[in-house]
Order: C-alpha cells, then structure tokens, then sequence
C-alpha cells in the first residue's frame, strides 16, 4: 500500500472512531441531538430526541427538519407529535464534522414547562394588578360611602333637632296641624338617618374598619332588650310578639350592641312583612350541632336566637340574594316596603365578625325563620368576665400581665418557625413555600416581642397613662405599616394578609397559653383581649398600606 492510501485509509479510520466516539456522546445526553445534512435532511436523532418528537429514527431518517437551521441561532421550535400534542423546544445549531461529512448538529431542549410557567406567571400577575385595581375601586366606594354618609348626617342630626325645639315650643306655640307637620319631619328625618347608618355601617364593614368587641353576655336579658324596642310596632300593627329563653343561664360570646342591632333589624322585618293579626315568635337555646346552611367555624356548642314571623315568606329563588347589598325581595320603584336593602347584609357580617353566622329559612306565603348564630361562652370565659366586672380597680385587672408578656418572649423563636410554617403548609400566595423564612417573618418577630414587652409596660403602668406604652403601640403601628409595603412587593392579596394577621392571633395565643406558667386564666384572657386590641390596629395599619401598595405597583413607601 502506497504512502498515499494509508494516509487515506488512517484519516477514514480517524473520521470513522471520531464520529463513534461522538455517537457515543449524543445518545447518552439528555437533550434531544438531530444530525442534520448541509441539504437540511435528518442523518441521525439520539433516543432523547425521539421521544421529543414522538417518532422512531426510522421515521425521522431522511426526513426534512423544516426549520431553517442557522448555525450560532438561539431559536424557538413548536413540535406537533402523533395525535396532535405539541411542545415547545429550545434549538441551538452547531456545524461540526460527522464522519468525513459537514453536518448541523441541532440541539433541542424541552422547555414546555418553562414556557408554560412563564405564560402562568404573566396570568397571574395581570390578575394580581385587576385584583389589586379592583379592590382599590372597592375601597375607594367604601371611603366615599364614608365620608358621605358622615357629611348627611350633620345636617340630618340639625334637622331633627330643630324639630324638636319646635314640637316643644321654643319658638312660639304651635297649632295642631302645625304639630303634626312638624312631627311628619321630625319622623321623616330620623328614617332618613336610619338609612345613612345602615349606609355607613357597610362602608365600614367593606373597608375593613367595623370592629366588634367580645364579651360574656347573657342572652334572655339581650333578647329582652331587643323585644322591647320592636314591641310598640308590632302592637300598633296588631301583631302578637312573644319572646322565650330555654334557660335564663345561656350566655354567648360576642357584642352586646350588635348582637341586640342584629336582632332588632331581624324583628323590624318581621313586622314590615306581617300582616295584621300575625304572629312573631323569637327564641334563644344551646345547639351542640348548628345547621347545614351556616359557615361556622369551631366545635361548638353555639346559642342560636331564631325570629319565626307568618309572614309572606321568601320565594326560594330568592332565597340566596336576600343577604346581598341593596337586595329586596320586592324590587322596582312600586315595592310596597321601603329602606335600603342593607339590613340583612350587614346583619349577616356583623354575625361573622362576631365568629357566629346568620341563616335563614322561608317559603312563599308561609313565612321565615332567620336563626342568628353565635358562639356559647366558655366556663372560662365567664369566669374572667365575672372576675372583670367585680376587680376593685383597673390596676388589679392588670395583674398577671407582666408574665404572660415574659412567656410570649421566651416563646418567640418557637412563635416565628411556627408562623413561617404555617404560611409555606397553607400556601398563603402562589409561591410561598419557595419565599426564605426571612421573607415570610418579615420583622414578625420584632413585632410580637414589642407585644410581650408592651404587656410589662402596661401592668406596671397599673393602667395609668404611660410614654413608654404610647411608644411601644407607635413601634407595633409602623411594623405593621412596612410590613403591608413587603406583602404588597411580594404580590399578597387582602384576603391573605387578613389570613397571615389571622394565623399570627392564632399562634400568639397559643404561645400565651403555654408559656404563662402559674398565671391565672383570668390574667391570660385579660391579655388576650390587650393584645386583640394591638392587632386589630395593626392589621388595619397594614391593610392599608398593602392596599397603597398595589395601587402604586408596589413601590414602596416614602424614606423618612
């Protein structure tokens, strides 16, 4: 053999073992690798790429790769496979030599997922900025509702006023029509102001400022209370009211005015849609087991005060709107009752702000029953409001404070891992359980140890008025206020930052139940009403700069 040939035939070999050696290469790699010919034909695909296109090699041999491949391109390819399903591949190309041929080795790469989270990820932020314009919308109409309702009642509070010290003669003697006509304002000034109340109470609840105190309160004397102001309207319209209590020792959790505001709104109705010679019966018992209609939260056992009318009942496909704003069973300008429509709605979330529930059940033509739920009051919780109302002073209230201030303390890196995995199990936002501890604790911390430190301060100020308290209440404020800016960069919603501010009440609580070793209980539910009290204004601080902060594209607040 000459020279010449074996330097042929060496070359051949080499080209032959390289071109193994890269075959070698390519059917190991998890990327899909196409050899494709100068001419644009598909010379070779390893098993990664046969499963990207859902092809065996023997159908992909000669084939033509329809996709002009430009060596040094970063491009996008949408592969159709057998049935119709398709993928998005990422396809870099490189020229390189394949045995003693110039060949575009086209590497692809599956990146359906990835294309598939980012088009999630720009869905979800679109819907982030919607949510966020539309709950500023929301809020905006509650301020508005607001303010209002605030500047209607001034003059509507002048007009009734002044009626008055013209139905008493201040200004001169008044005949009998001219009695009448004043009463005729007087009466209609005041039904006027009802309507802006109810106005105003929504507001409130829809802006998140309408707060509720909790209390031990006995619910015969509540439902006394409550008969008592219908009574005269059901008797001027002939209609028997009856009132009983199961027990006169039944006693609820919640507020006393809105719970006897609730169930005077329940008996108004009752009497504007019973006629003449109905009836109007109202109850109170202990159900261990509420009904399937109402959203409670908690075991049990629950007080549940029910107001049956005969009257002309609900059609049941209006059943479900009767609790939405400015809903009445009757609609149009002709409807034979007046008022707002607001009643119920905000009967019903006053119920659950109360952590109770109002449901109702009516037929057409044979009257409702609307049943108000409430949480019993513990054998604890009565004893602490026993304890309340008999302290000597404010001081003595107070004593037991210090300690369960000290146990949220000790407690508190416990505290923090436990609200950080609480948010991450409960998936708070899209992505928390990908966010650093630091980011979900946000300064949670610093925030329950001024809590333990405040409850010190409060007691050996022995409920005198204390710098140190103010200062401690003006850190908690604006913790919370930076914390609503941080929630709102991280793409939070209302009803989450509502949840996390819920969670943290929930684990600070626990933390003061187990840390507060010889303490009594009634110093512990004493603390626990302090410290509702902080974060019922801290997480309204919060909200609104969370609220601020969608609204400005998460910018943040000014630097001081």
């Amino acid at each position: 053999m000459s020279l010449q040939h074996r330097k042929l035939f060496s070359r051949r070999a080499s080209a032959a073992a390289e071109k193994d050696r890269l075959l070698a290469i390519v059917e190991r790699m998890a990327d899909g690798i196409i050899i494709v010919g100068m001419d644009g034909s598909i010379r070779f695909a390893n098993p990664a790429a046969e499963e990207l296109f859902g092809r065996r090699l023997n159908d992909l041999a000669g084939a033509s790769l329809g996709f002009p491949a430009v060596a040094g391109e970063l491009a996008e390819l949408e592969v159709v496979r057998p049935g119709g399903a398709s993928v998005t591949a990422e396809l870099r190309v490189v020229e390189t030599d394949w045995g003693e041929e110039r060949v575009r080795l086209v590497s692809l790469r599956d990146i359906t997922d990835r294309k598939r989270a980012a088009e999630r990820a720009e869905q979800l932020q679109r819907e982030r900025i919607a949510r966020a314009e539309a709950e500023a919308s929301s809020q905006a109409k509650s301020e508005f509702l607001a303010t209002m309702s605030h500047e209607l009642r001034t003059p509507l509070n002048a007009v009734i006023g002044y009626a008055e010290l013209l139905d008493l003669g201040i200004a001169g003697s008044l005949t009998d029509d001219q009695r009448k006509q004043v009463a005729r304002i007087r009466n209609s000034a005041r039904h006027l102001l009802g309507l802006v109340n109810e106005v105003l109470d929504l507001a409130k609840v829809e802006a998140g400022r309408l707060t509720v105190q909790s209390h031990t309160v006995n619910a015969a004397d509540t439902l006394d209370a409550a008969t008592s102001l219908v009574q005269p309207q059901a008797d001027s319209k002939g209609i028997t009211l009856s009132s009983h209590c199961d027990s006169l020792s039944i006693v609820y959790q919640g507020d006393r005015e809105r719970v006897r505001q609730i169930l005077v709104n329940l008996m108004n109705n009752a009497v504007k849609f019973t006629e003449s010679g109905g009836r109007i019966d109202l109850r109170c018992a202990v159900a261990s087991r509420p009904s399937n209609e109402a959203r409670l939260v908690g075991t049990g056992p629950w007080v549940c005060f029910t107001v049956r009318d005969t009257g002309v009942g609900i059609p049941q496909d209006r059943l479900s709107s009767i609790f939405d704003p400015f809903v009445q069973v009757e609609g149009g300008h002709t409807r034979p009752k007046d008022g707002t429509g607001l009643g119920l709605t905000i009967s019903r979330r006053l119920a659950r702000l109360m952590s109770g529930d109002l449901t109702v059940k009516s037929e057409s033509g044979k009257g409702s029953t609307f049943s108000l739920w409430l949480p019993e009051a513990t054998e604890v919780q009565r004893e602490a409001e026993r304890w309340r109302a008999g302290a000597p002073d404010t001081a003595a209230r107070l004593v037991g404070l210090a300690d369960v201030g000290r146990g949220i303390v000790r407690e508190l890196p416990a505290l923090v891992e436990s609200f950080v995995n609480r948010l991450r199990e409960e998936g708070i936002v899209p992505g928390a359980e990908s966010l650093r501890s630091s980011q979900l604790a946000d300064h949670i911390g610093a925030f329950a140890a001024d809590i333990g430190n405040m409850l010190v301060l409060i007691e050996e100020a022995r409920g005198e008025t204390s710098r140190l308290v103010v200062e401690s209440a003006e850190i908690q404020l604006y913790i919370a206020e930076r914390h609503g800016w941080q929630r709102a960069r991280l793409g939070w919603t209302v009803p989450a930052l509502h949840r996390e501010w819920s969670v943290l009440r929930e684990e600070l609580e626990r933390v003061m139940r187990r840390g507060a070793n010889n303490v009594p209980e009634r110093a512990v539910s004493e603390a626990l009403l302090v410290v509702d009290r902080m974060l019922e204004q801290a997480e309204d601080r919060s909200m609104r700069a969370l609220e601020r902060g969608l609204l400005n594209g998460e910018s943040g607040p000014p630097r001081r």
